[in-house]
């Protein structure tokens, strides 16, 4: 499995995240606490398809 990443604000996709996060909390008007939740909810709707890519990443 190798080494567990990290947060690296050099890395594109990790800065759009925390964009994300703050824009809800900015923008949105969310606490922190529910910019949180809404993040939770994203990552459990989003597990399944995030491993058929890699999967199909994978397997050339």
């Amino acid at each position: 499995m190798g080494e567990k990443k990290m947060l690296d604000l050099n890395n594109l996709n990790h800065q759009l995240v925390v964009a994300a996060l703050d824009g809800m909390v900015e923008n949105d008007g969310l606490t922190p606490h529910a910019a949180f939740d809404v993040l939770g909810d994203i990552k459990r709707n989003n597990w399944h398809s995030l491993v058929e890519i890699k999967r199909e990443v994978q397997s050339g």
